[in-house]
């Protein structure tokens, strides 16, 4: 038996369409009501899985191979015209390691520096406009590690590609949290996290691969232009073709953008309202 509590339910106003979100109880009552809305609630959530996994996942793949593949360039030589690798083409042979050391661990000082700031940054632009620039700058800078000829040029390149990774990662959980609930979060952040280990299987292939290749430069800075290219064309992809929020997703429909924000303010408001309860809790003990 369905029943509507009026006093209960909330509208919004998105960019295309109003809505009036449901309740926990009021989506309860829908399904019990033949369970349409628990199956169009399935298709919508496998109709966003489709749009929205591959993109991310994607864009941590390149990710990874970007910040990763400075340790393959360290070996990598060509085996047909024994080209040089990176210290001895770069860095003047670098027989103690140390300024190797320090281009690898530039990226990670930026990384951790700026992922508050990022992360805050984040949060006033639309998804795929910040995904979007954060693929394309550390595509760029990943490419233009390929013309470094020196310790300086490196470690700038290095630096500004974990600025921008700096920015994408921490925004990720962010941005599924407008789509997914809490309980479909961690299917799908484990999803994305796992592309990090066949970014490590692939990228090994790929330096081989490279390794045979024969070229009129080094190697290694091919290497680093097949790597950083494709970040850069998925960046310009993710622009046009990843949702921004569900009340302005296009490829929805009207009923499934409804769907789409009344399932996400089950998750929010249930959330916010625990936080509020605890801090008057706090404040009254106090």
């Amino acid at each position: 038996m369905a029943y509507h509590n009026k006093s209960d339910s909330k509208e919004f106003q998105g960019d295309d369409v109003k809505v009036e979100v449901f309740t926990d109880e009021q989506a309860v009552s829908e399904d019990t009501n033949g369970g349409s809305w628990f199956h169009e609630e399935k298709r919508l959530v496998r109709k966003l899985d489709r749009r929205i996994l591959p993109i991310a996942c994607l864009l941590y793949l390149f990710a990874y191979l970007d910040r990763s593949n400075l340790g393959n360039a360290r070996v990598l030589v060509g085996l047909h015209d024994h080209q040089p690798a990176l210290p001895a083409d770069a860095l003047g042979g670098d027989p103690t390691g140390k300024l190797f050391d320090w281009v690898n661990s530039a990226f990670f000082f930026s990384y951790i520096v700026c992922q508050v700031p990022a992360t805050i940054l984040s949060k006033l632009f639309a998804p795929r406009i910040w995904l979007a620039c954060a693929a394309i700058g550390w595509g760029t800078c990943s490419t233009l590690m390929s013309t470094g000829f020196n310790f300086g040029g490196l470690i700038t390149t290095r630096v500004f590609l974990g600025i921008f990774e700096a920015g994408f990662g921490p925004a990720i959980p962010l941005y599924f949290s407008l789509f997914y609930t809490k309980e479909e979060m961690g299917l799908r952040m484990a999803y994305w996290f796992g592309f990090a280990a066949v970014a490590g299987a692939f990228g090994g292939i790929i330096a081989f691969a490279i390794e045979t290749a024969t070229v009129p430069f080094s190697n290694w800075r091919l290497l680093f232009i097949v790597e950083g290219l494709p970040a850069v064309v998925l960046g310009i992809f993710t622009f046009f073709f990843l949702p921004d929020r569900p009340e302005s997703t296009h490829y929805l429909s009207e009923r499934e953008r409804e769907i789409a924000l009344a399932r996400v303010n089950r998750g929010t408001s249930s959330d916010v309202g625990a936080v509020v309860n605890k801090c008057k809790y706090h404040m009254d003990t106090y």
